[in-house]
Formats: structure tokens, C-alpha cells, sequence
């Protein structure tokens, strides 16, 4: 319900009446109220600065905007003209259109240049729009104005490695750090630039610190690591992750570092451990849960890795990954198809002869590269379900892994066409073309995998095998 408003009868009572309605966020009728007071009171400026900044949290942007030029077009002292930038600035943010908002925050650092809020303002902005050199110049600025503030040394840094000025970042850096020594962010930026340049000693002396400082912490941690393995001192490196690890064992970062540097060092086991210790200890993201699996299938653990399959299904129900896994173990076990498929509709909580448990086992035999298995189940399934896409997609990757290339682009070709937004499908399309030696289609595949928005890992699988290697 509006509030009536007070008559005013003079300036004191009015601000009163503002601080009510303010404090009940009744941030229209301050505006109004302030209006009113301003047509009583022109030569006053705190009412014109009171109406622009309700009429900013009332959302008439618009209004806001109109009203902070006026503020700045009239007379104001400078508390109230920054106030009056910082409101047209947030009004033209919140109007979507940022760009005005930048230029409006250069012209009120062009005319206040001692504002530390309009400046760090002003950065913010740049890093939206990664203007990475304004960034450099406004925080710069800033930190000038305040070097006690940790932030604006952070803003000032990252403004710095993205335009890949490193010698600038190092010395930038260096001044943090004298400035907050107890800052293990700020080391461990410092760590980021010295490898940047190459000083690579220094960079393992700063990762050191930052570890001191924060044992635990994701990014000081890997910094360290990365310094020493680009050291060539590999099993160092390692022993450092490993530590990390035992300090957050469930960081999932962390965790695909081990899973990519474990090979280099013949250390597959840690892989294993680390990833069973996860598990257990909170709850992972699926990409955990599998490459646990995948493991234990590499050391020919079938029943840890069977049992750790169904576990995680009890974590992440009827997660497709999970029953094609255990279908999988289940085959490399040698246990008969109609048995696999009961011990998964068991786990589902479904009947044996349900679509999802099927696919799961065909998914099983693919991935085991079983192609007549699988297509001689996957052509009495579609006896019965001849439209069914994922069985469309699955039967034109056994047909391609058979070699009948001509017939698996012919499926897969009219499954995009029907379901033309269908990643897996263009993948399975892009594969059949490239081993046909159609490369022309192949690339047009891929790039429809790129227009599409395909995940990283499934363009990187992708890059691999039609160019033979991943394109940066």
C-alpha cells in the first residue's frame, strides 16, 4: 500500500521523512517525496541526490539515470557528484547497456581521478568487457589511491596476466607481497608470473610460501607442482600433489591432475587410491566415480570395480555411465547377457527387458568393441522399436566399428536429420564419415559439433581422431 506523503515544511523534516521511508524500503515514495522536495528546495542538492538514488533501487532505471545527470550537471559537492556517477554507472549496467557504462565511468575518472570507488569501479567494468589494458589502467589507479586494499593489488594482477604482461605482473606482484606478506593468493600469484618469465626457481620459492601460508589451498598447491614438473623434476612434483591430496583429498581439480600425471611417473596405482579415499569421504561428481572404475577395470579388479559400480548408482541414480560400466565388467567377467541384464534392471529397479537396461548392456559391448554382439542385439530390439534414437545412434557405431561404414552414415545421417540438435549422433556421424575416408563430411561433422556447443571432453575425443591430435 503507497504511504501518503507528508507535507514538508522544511529541510530537516524532509531528510527525516526520507531516512522513515528509506528504512522501510519504501523506495518509490522517497523518491517522490524527494522530488517534492526539491521542487521546494531547488538550490538544495542532497534532495536531487536522495531522488536518483531511490529511484535507482526503486528500478525506474531510466528515471535514475536522468536524475544522476542532473546531479551532475548542477551544483554538488564531490561526495555527491561520485554518489551521481556510481548511480548512472549501476542504472546503464542494469539497463544492459555496459558499454555506456564504461564510458560514463572514464568521464568520471577523467573528472574525479582521487575516487578509489569510481576507479576500482571502473576496472570491474573493463574485466567484463576484457579491456584488459583499461583494467591495467584504472587498477592501477586504485591502488595508488589505497594500497592497504588487497583487493585492488588482485584486480591489478589479473588485469596483468591476461594481457600477458608478465615482467610488469612480477614486479606488481612483488609490491603486493611486501605490502601483505601473510597473503597466500598474493604469493601465489607472484609463483604464476616468475613461471610466466622463466625465472623458475624464484616461481618455486614463492609456491612454497604460498603453500606455507595455505596448506590446503587448490591453487597454491598446483602452482608448486606445475614449477616442478616444467623443472623436468617429475617425481618431486608428483610426491607434491600427492601431499596436496592427502591435505584435501576430495579437491576434484586435484584429482584429474593425478589422473593425468600418474602415467608419466609409472605411479597408475595412485590413481586408485586416491580416488577410492574421494568416494568415501564425500560425495564426488560422476567423473570421479568413473575413473575409479576405469581403474579398477585396468587392474583387473572386475568385483571392486562391479560393486563400486552399483554403489554409485545408489549415489547417482540410473546414471547411463554406471550401467554401461557394470555391463562392461560383467562382460570382461564372462557372465552370460541375460544374467547382466538382470543384475542391472536389479540396480535400476526395472524389468530385465526394459529399454534402459538393453542399452546399457549394447553400450557394454561397444565400448568392448563387440560389434556382432551388439548388432545382433540391437537388430532384434529394433524389431520392436524401429525409431528408437538411442538405438539408432548405437547401431550406426557398431556398423562403423564393423566396418559397414556405408550403412552406419546412412543410419546416423537420417538420425541428425530427424534430431539435428543431437551431439553423441553428429559424433558417431563424424567417426563413420572418417572412416569411410570421407573427410570433407568428416569436418563438416565436426564443425557442426562446434556450433552445437559439444562439451571439451567430447570435442577433444573427436579432434583426435579425425586430425590425430588435439587442436588448441
Amino acid at each position: 500500500m503507497a504511504t501518503a506523503l507528508p507535507e514538508l515544511e522544511d529541510p530537516s523534516q524532509a531528510k527525516a521523512a526520507l531516512a522513515q521511508l528509506e528504512g522501510a524500503r519504501q523506495f518509490q515514495e522517497a523518491a517522490s517525496l524527494a522530488a517534492k522536495a526539491v521542487a521546494l528546495w531547488p538550490d538544495n542538492a542532497d534532495f536531487r541526490a536522495e531522488r536518483a538514488k531511490h529511484l535507482l533501487a526503486a528500478g525506474a532505471l531510466l528515471e535514475a539515470e536522468a536524475a544522476a545527470r542532473e546531479v551532475l550537471q548542477a551544483e554538488a559537492s564531490d561526495a555527491q557528484k561520485e554518489a551521481a556517477w556510481i548511480i548512472l554507472a549501476d542504472a546503464l549496467i542494469r539497463q544492459e547497456r555496459a558499454a555506456d557504462a564504461r564510458g560514463a565511468l572514464r568521464e568520471a575518472c577523467f573528472a574525479m581521478p582521487g575516487s578509489l570507488a569510481l576507479q576500482a569501479r571502473r576496472g570491474h567494468q573493463a574485466a567484463q568487457a576484457a579491456d584488459y589494458p583499461e583494467v591495467i589502467e584504472a587498477y592501477q589507479a586504485a591502488r595508488e589511491l589505497a594500497p592497504e586494499r588487497e583487493v585492488l593489488h588482485l584486480g591489478l594482477l589479473s588485469g596483468l596476466w591476461m594481457a600477458k604482461r608478465y615482467a610488469l605482473g612480477s614486479a606488481a606482484a612483488a609490491r603486493a607481497v611486501e605490502q601483505f606478506p601473510a597473503s597466500a593468493v598474493l604469493r601465489q600469484q607472484q609463483a604464476n608470473f616468475l613461471l610466466a618469465e622463466g625465472r623458475a626457481a624464484e616461481a618455486a620459492a614463492a609456491a612454497r610460501e604460498a603453500v606455507k601460508l595455505n596448506p590446503s589451498g587448490t591453487d597454491s598447491n598446483w602452482v608448486l607442482v606445475d614449477v616442478l614438473w616444467r623443472q623436468e623434476r617429475y617425481n618431486e612434483a608428483f610426491r607434491m600433489l600427492e601431499a596436496a591430496l592427502d591435505r584435501s583429498p576430495t579437491d576434484v581439480f586435484l584429482l584429474q591432475q593425478i589422473v593425468r600425471l600418474a602415467p608419466a611417473v609409472f605411479r597408475e596405482e595412485a590413481i586408485t587410491t586416491t580416488h577410492r579415499r574421494a568416494v568415501e569421504l564425500g560425495e564426488m561428481p560422476i567423473g570421479v566415480w568413473e575413473v575409479l572404475i576405469r581403474s579398477l577395470i585396468k587392474e583387473e579388479a572386475y568385483e571392486e570395480a562391479a560393486n563400486t559400480a552399483r554403489r554409485a548408482l545408489l549415489v547417482r541414480a540410473a546414471a547411463p555411465e554406471f550401467t554401461t560400466l557394470l555391463a562392461e565388467i560383467e562382460l570382461l567377467k564372462g557372465v552370460d547377457q541375460q544374467a547382466i541384464a538382470f543384475d542391472i534392471a536389479s540396480a535400476l529397479g526395472v524389468e530385465a527387458n526394459a529399454l534402459a537396461v538393453q542399452i546399457a548392456l549394447i553400450s557394454g559391448l561397444l565400448n568392448l568393441q563387440r560389434w556382432d554382439e551388439a548388432t545382433e542385439l540391437l537388430e532384434t530390439l529394433r524389431h520392436d522399436t524401429p525409431d528408437e534414437p538411442e538405438l539408432l545412434l548405437r547401431f550406426g557405431i557398431a556398423l562403423t566399428g564393423k566396418g559397414a561404414v556405408e550403412d552406419a552414415v546412412a543410419i546416423l545421417s537420417a538420425l541428425v536429420e530427424q534430431r539435428p540438435n543431437n551431439i553423441p549422433a553428429w559424433e558417431a556421424l563424424c567417426d563413420a564419415y572418417r572412416v569411410a575416408k570421407q573427410i570433407k563430411n568428416a569436418v563438416a561433422a565436426y564443425r557442426r559439433l562446434e556450433v552445437l556447443g559439444a562439451l571439451p571432453q567430447t570435442m577433444r575425443r573427436v579432434q583426435v581422431k579425425l586430425f590425430g591430435e588435439q587442436i588448441s
